[in-house]
């Protein structure tokens, strides 16, 4: 709780649209560095360290709440048979663990493209999505590690513009409590729905640097089985 506490506090030093580390845009603050992760959003905290993740939700403000939609809640299982994730300083796949999310739409998709029809299959509704995961992995060494990671979206659309904000970060630390690799990747769309031009890019300031192909498209920007955009997007290292 004092940890919490204190992001809290190191959060409320930031002014809003502004992030530290990690850019960010109007809709999240972010504070990101080797020892601790705070995302302030509309009606959500979440903040980590290599100790936990910890995420609050205030249920009248989360997200659009004015848009009328309900707030979802789901957990899934993660498993060894999902992708393995690649960093700098090792190779991990899961082996147990619970991903757990709270969504609320805020307006009925299509997002405009570049995002591929076929995501709309999945996520039909323009959303605020918390997504957070505790699990258990494993090494090429069979080490075994704990990953903390939160897995975060807010989206935005209005009659001239569709914007979004795509965290993840995450913590992969060994048993002697020590973070062996480090994700952080910040993905920011805008989309002029008048002219279709579109701006997009992700910052990477962590050790974790992998692609794979989503919904048809390959070089895909991903941490194991979860996306930053699900397209390929430009990257800037830091």
């Amino acid at each position: 709780m004092k940890r919490f506490v204190a992001l809290v506090a190191a959060l409320s030093l930031v002014p809003a649209g502004t992030a530290a580390a990690s850019g960010g845009s109007s809709n999240l603050k972010i504070i990101d560095n080797p020892l601790f992760v705070a995302v302030d959003g509309p009606g959500f905290l979440v903040g980590m360290t290599k100790h936990g993740v910890h995420p609050y939700i205030d249920e009248q403000r989360f997200g659009i709440e004015q848009a009328g939609y309900p707030i979802v809640r789901n957990t899934q299982q993660v498993s060894p048979a999902l992708r393995q994730i690649i960093c700098e300083n090792g190779t991990y796949r899961f082996q147990s663990g619970a991903f757990n999310t709270v969504t609320r739409a805020s307006a009925p998709g299509p997002r405009p493209l570049p995002y591929p029809p076929s995501f709309g299959t999945g996520f039909p509704n323009i959303f605020t999505f918390v997504g957070t995961l505790d699990a258990v992995a494993t090494n090429e060494a069979g080490e075994q590690f704990r990953i903390l990671m939160s897995d975060l979206a807010h989206e935005t659309i209005d009659e001239r513009f569709f914007k979004s904000t795509n965290p993840i970060h995450a913590y992969i630390v060994d048993s002697h409590g020590r973070v062996r690799d480090r994700a952080s990747l910040v993905g920011e769309v805008k989309i002029d729905r008048q002219t279709g031009e579109a701006t997009h890019h992700i910052i990477d300031e962590g050790t974790c640097h992998q692609t794979a192909t989503f919904a048809g498209q390959p070089g895909v920007t991903v941490f194991g089985q979860f996306f930053v955009l699900p397209f390929p997007s430009t990257v800037i290292r830091r």
